[in-house]
């Protein structure tokens, strides 16, 4: 098990530390299960560390199947807010062919 970094917009880091958001979908993979990494609140000039959360689950999706079966694991109300997200996040991509896989990081917070 090691120690990694998912970087996470301030809104999504919000949303996981309330436990609103327990996955995240990213690109690439970012760790093996088991994994852990922390949540990084910056303000006012300071840097704090708030939550340390542990990799459970690990799957190759399409981001079609994201927003239709997980977005409320990924801290969203409707698949709609989960698509313009990704969209506001990625410069406008969203690809919703089933060809192209991403992989979603299913998490739980330890500490």
């Amino acid at each position: 098990m090691a120690t990694i970094t998912i970087p996470f917009s301030d809104e999504m880091a919000i949303a996981a530390i309330d436990g609103r958001k327990v996955a995240t979908t990213r690109s690439e993979r970012k760790g093996e299960i088991g994994d852990t990494f922390s949540l990084p609140i910056e303000g006012a000039g300071t840097h704090h560390t708030i939550g340390v959360f542990r990799l459970i689950e690990i799957m190759a999706v399409d981001l079609e199947t994201v927003a239709n079966l997980y977005f409320r694991l990924e801290g969203f109300n409707s698949p709609e807010e989960f698509r313009a997200t990704w969209r506001a996040l990625h410069r406008g991509h969203y690809h919703s062919m089933t060809d192209k896989l991403y992989y979603m990081h299913v998490f739980g917070r330890i500490a």
